[in-house]
């Protein structure tokens, strides 16, 4: 009976009771790998929301500037007086919010005559490059 509990002991002590330095690194090591490879998933995931939302905002803040339009035969001067309302108690059209940009820049505008043009700056924050997004004067949101 002896030699039965001596010989399940030392077959207990040779296995394995636990992982090594090495195998823990790998493991983390692995664990930074996938991370990096999901949160580079989500930048760009995020990068292309804001894209999105500047879209959705030029065309909200040009339908407002269209009904403004209709109602006073005249484009505002600035973007500002959408955020007035006609009567002391009523609220504007647009937020003093939706003046920005999804990169808290102030939007672009200008009148020319009969026609507007709304800007942003775009991703890179620098007026006049290829992404800008613009709406008006024959220009669709692009």
């Amino acid at each position: 009976m002896k030699t039965r509990v001596k010989l399940v002991r030392d077959v207990l002590r040779k296995g394995q009771s636990g992982m090594t330095l090495i195998e823990i690194m790998v493991v983390i090591a692995i664990i930074g790998i996938v991370m990096s490879a999901v949160g580079y998933g989500v930048m760009n995931y995020l990068a292309q929301a804001k894209v999105d939302a500047a879209r959705v905002s030029l065309e909200k803040i040009g339908s407002v500037l269209e009904m403004y339009y209709a109602k006073h035969d005249e484009y505002p001067s600035s973007l500002d007086e959408l955020t007035k309302s006609a009567s002391k108690k009523g609220k504007g059209a647009l937020k003093k919010a939706d003046l920005k940009d999804p990169w808290k820049k102030k939007w672009i505008y200008s009148v020319d005559g009969d026609g507007f043009k709304l800007c942003s700056s775009g991703p890179d924050k620098k007026e006049s490059t290829e992404d800008d997004l613009c709406l008006g004067e024959d220009e669709d949101v692009e």
